[in-house]
């Protein structure tokens, strides 16, 4: 017997003799023929039942341990064998191995009346004819049939039963949720090495932080510079060299006043110029479109913020002829145009003197240190051809049918050079600023604004009130005020 459940007919087949309940026999073993009959033809003993393995085999309905794959009997009841076993796993000896030849058919009452003399061993189980049982050889195969699950009653527990390895999950399933998955959300500040958005506090921390650096950085830079200009051949280098080049004979002395208001204007511009071409960049739905009114079927239609920045750059070129023209007319020209090629190791010297926080002796009214003078030649004389070429290129001034010119100057040059044309602009700006106010600041205002060389506040206050002027138009320059001015040289509409 094996689990408590007695042959039928309380014959033990002699080919599961030699197999113990503990240690099955290998497939080799299994493979012998197997003498069984083809029906029990009597009930089980009464010691057999009486016995301590038969008071555990299960009662009617509690089944022998049901097996998917098994054939459903008459009685509701499967034919108690397992499923056949994996290749490489010894057969169990115990279990009778079924009838060679035999069809599908006949063996579901054998099956049937095999469970009835097993189950209910309290009950006489009729005679049957004796028959030859045919030999059952390894390379039988049962039958296929359809699984089934018999109802089991109500309150009986199920023996355990031995779980059959199943194959492993194909990789195809971890594939198909994370599809499904949604897409995952921004990164937590909570999670390990992620940086979510920073609040208030660590912003304050974060530009606290970032402000000290900047401090300790430039206290490195200026001892290291002191330390390098006191070295012997440094000394010699500035005495040779002290920063500023002379004039050439017949330079004019002094700064009249057109240029005073020349660099006003330049300054309103540029800074509105830079305004709209940063929005330009940045803008994905203008709030209104401005057509020009010799416009046939809408060509020539741009946003109302890439106007407003063309039209500041038409005033801006403009007053920057203007300012050239009157440059080379008075000869203000040699202040700002390097007449020799000393003005390169003299800007070196300038350059260095700043960083060590010495200033360099000047006097801007008479004449720019060498590091000014190249500093205002790049700006005047190649940063602002840049600016203008590149952004008339881009504009809707340039011919679009020209094939030729075109090839000869594609539009991506013209963007690869434009924004970094703008962000020398901005650069020059705070530098110049920053050393404007450093240097002596009533005295340079007085020279920029008033047009005099004197230490008083007038200067001040005519920079303060340019300052206010483009400060309001900043605000101003608003869809609002725009459209109106725009709408007298086109249409604005969306």
């Amino acid at each position: 017997m094996r689990g408590g459940v007695p042959w039928p007919g309380g014959a033990v087949p002699s080919g599961a003799a030699a197999a113990s309940p503990v240690a099955a026999a290998p497939p080799e073993v299994a493979a012998e023929p197997i003498l069984e009959p083809a029906a029990p033809t009597a009930a089980p003993r009464p010691e057999a039942a009486s016995a301590p393995a038969a008071a555990a085999a299960p009662a009617v309905g509690t089944g022998i341990a049901l097996r998917r794959g098994l054939p459903r009997v008459a009685g509701g009841e499967p034919w108690p064998t397992p499923i056949a076993p994996i290749a490489g796993t010894p057969a169990p000896a115990s279990v009778p191995a079924p009838v060679e030849g035999a069809p599908a058919a006949a063996a579901e009452p054998a099956s049937a009346s095999a469970t009835a003399a097993t189950v209910h061993a309290d009950e006489p189980a009729p005679a049957a004819p004796a028959a030859p049982a045919p030999v059952a050889t390894a390379a039988t195969t049962p039958a296929p049939a359809e699984p089934a699950e018999p109802a089991q009653p109500a309150g009986r527990a199920l023996p355990a039963v031995p779980a059959v390895p199943a194959e492993p999950v194909p990789a195809a399933q971890p594939v198909a949720a994370t599809a499904s998955a949604p897409a995952p959300s921004a990164p937590s500040p909570s999670e390990p090495g992620r940086l979510g958005p920073l609040t208030g506090k660590q912003w304050v921390g974060a530009s606290v932080v970032g402000v000290l650096a900047i401090i300790g950085a430039a206290t490195i830079v200026v001892q290291l510079t002191r330390w390098f200009l006191g070295l012997d051949v440094m000394q010699d280098f500035l005495a040779t060299y002290p920063g500023e080049t002379p004039l050439p004979e017949g330079a004019p002395v002094g700064l009249p006043a057109w240029l005073g208001w020349q660099h006003f204007f330049n300054v309103f511009l540029i800074v509105l110029i830079i305004r709209s071409g940063l929005q330009v960049r940045t803008e994905r739905r203008p709030p209104a479109y401005w057509t020009p009114r010799w416009s046939k079927g809408g060509q020539g239609r741009i946003s109302l913020t890439l106007w407003f920045h063309q039209s500041l750059d038409v005033l801006w070129f403009a007053n920057g002829l203007v300012f050239v023209v009157l440059l080379f007319a008075t000869g203000q020209w040699m202040r700002v145009v390097p007449t020799t090629w000393e003005v390169i190791p003299n800007a070196v010297s300038a350059g260095l003197q700043y960083l060590s926080l010495d200033w360099p002796l000047e006097n801007g009214w008479v004449n720019y240190n060498s590091l000014q003078v190249l500093a205002y030649f790049v700006t005047i004389f190649i940063a602002a051809p840049l600016a203008a070429l590149t952004g008339v290129r881009m504009s809707g001034l340039w011919p679009r049918n020209a094939t030729t010119l075109n090839r000869m100057y594609p539009v991506e040059w013209a963007r690869a050079v434009h924004f970094p044309v703008m962000l020398y602009f901005v650069a020059f700006i705070v530098v110049h600023v920053t050393l404007v106010l450093l240097t002596g600041a009533l005295r340079n205002l007085n020279h920029m604004y008033a047009a005099r060389d004197a230490g008083d506040w007038l200067g001040f206050w005519i920079f303060v009130a340019s300052v206010v002027v483009i400060a309001a138009a900043w605000v101003a320059a608003r869809p609002a005020v725009l459209a109106p001015i725009a709408g007298l040289l086109g249409k604005v509409g969306r």
